[in-house]
């Protein structure tokens, strides 16, 4: 959204003295030279106009040594010697036949955009002063009657300006205030959002022996809709991948709920249970999202590496298997939370020892080409790597190159090629010492 001129206003104490200088000695130059060679405009004491131009020049480089801040506080010098300079313009270029009254207006504008009523009262005395000028360089009121009621005239509609200019600043400003505080308020809650998302994320491989999983998520804004997650269930693991629809701190909120819920169905070995549970949430508590899910959850029993999974309309996963040959794991069931009523089915795969699967989010699509064809390349990534870590090490530094549209999430689960021997430690550990 673009500021307001009143915004703009707040944040003219902001700029540099350098930036409000400029302008003012751009406009006394085109006055000078405008007077110079235009035949119908008077100079009337060129010592004056030279004497103003030496003012403003003198201003203007003394802005840029008030830059430094421990010199910013004696800035006000600038348009002190600015109402002089456009005082002596007045006097040089024929007094009340000038045209460059106006000039006062700018500095005028510096004081009173500046934090403080005191400096209307600044504003207001510069304004006189410029308008008294001419008479300490010699005009007198016989020759010119009306000039002093002309200059009164002046200084009281300046005053007003100055005052009106003054207030919007000052509001303005309140409103920035509030608008910064606001901003670093929300900054700090979404950083504590995606904290606590990072949380949520599996912390170091699942304590499976005889299987490895690997996992990332690299959201595309502080809190993404993507999230992965694997548990231990009896006799084997649990994991899933999911993607909720947007992104920002709401596709989060949803995606942190979706991953509860699924893990409420921890005890049921059906994985479609997890879907049905899920999809009871969108339809009730987060009915007023408008939102849904692509989700893969899958159960693995490590014995024998039996998996059953359900796809609901995720169809990113594939099974690569030790003898360098994949497939693609999907379905035709609809996403989570898109229809009421939807029924999803359970499929079953063996994971042989060397197998990997390797579930990921659309976002890595777009790391190629955006298309389905993408699917190959992360085959033959995962057909290259020697470990469910390497291939997710892979993935990541590949989306870390770019910069990434959507979420980038990857889950790889890898059987060992002594899975046997693993899982049988595995089997004879106390229960408890099994998910610690």
């Amino acid at each position: 959204m673009m500021p307001s001129p009143v915004d703009k206003l707040a944040g003219m104490d902001q700029l540099s003295p350098v930036a409000k200088q400029i302008p003012i000695f751009v406009l006394f130059v085109l006055a000078g030279v405008m007077s110079a060679s235009i035949n119908t405009l008077t100079v009337s004491s060129w010592p004056a106009l030279m004497a103003g131009a030496i003012l403003v020049t003198a201003a203007t480089v003394l802005a840029a040594f008030f830059t430094r801040p421990a010199s910013t506080r004696y800035a006000l010098i600038l348009p002190a010697l600015d109402f002089l300079a456009a005082g002596a313009l007045r006097h040089g270029t024929g007094e009340s036949q000038s045209i460059y009254a106006s000039l006062v207006l700018l500095p005028v504008l510096w004081f009173a955009s500046m934090n403080g009523r005191g400096y209307v009262g600044y504003a207001v005395s510069g304004t006189a002063v410029a308008i008294l000028v001419p008479f300490a360089l010699g005009s007198t009121i016989s020759n010119n009657p009306n000039e002093l009621l002309r200059g009164l005239y002046s200084t009281l509609i300046f005053a007003l300006a100055a005052a009106v200019v003054n207030e919007l600043a000052r509001r303005a400003r309140q409103r920035l205030t509030t608008a910064r505080a606001q901003a670093a308020t929300a900054t700090e809650e979404l950083s504590r959002a995606a904290q606590i998302q990072r949380f949520l994320l599996p912390r170091g491989a699942a304590p499976l022996p005889g299987y490895e999983t690997a996992g990332a998520c690299l959201p595309s804004k502080a809190i993404g809709g993507d999230f992965f997650d694997w548990y231990l269930i009896d006799g084997g693991l649990a994991f899933t991948l999911g993607d909720v629809m947007g992104k920002g701190a709401g596709a989060g909120m949803i995606a942190a709920t979706t991953r509860a819920v699924i893990r409420s169905a921890k005890n049921n070995h059906d994985p479609v249970t997890a879907l049905h549970l899920t999809a009871d949430c969108f339809a009730t508590d987060l009915d007023q999202a408008s939102s849904f899910a692509t989700l893969f959850h899958a159960r693995l029993r490590a014995e024998d590496g039996r998996v059953l999974f359900a796809d609901g309309g995720h169809g990113l996963t594939l099974l690569v298997r030790a003898n360098k040959t994949w497939e693609r794991l999907s379905s035709k069931d609809l996403p989570v939370g898109l229809m009421p009523d939807t029924q999803w089915e359970t499929h079953e795969i063996i994971l042989n020892p060397g197998d990997m699967i390797v579930s990921f989010s659309d976002g890595i699509l777009d790391l190629y080409d955006g298309t389905l064809n993408a699917m190959k390349d992360v085959a033959h990534l995962a057909l290259a790597a020697n470990s469910a870590q390497e291939l997710v090490d892979t993935v990541s530094a590949k989306a870390a190159e770019t910069t990434n549209a959507d979420d980038v999430t990857v889950l790889a689960l890898r059987r060992n090629p002594v899975a046997a021997q693993g899982f049988q430690a595995f089997a004879n550990l106390d229960p408890v010492q099994a998910r610690t």
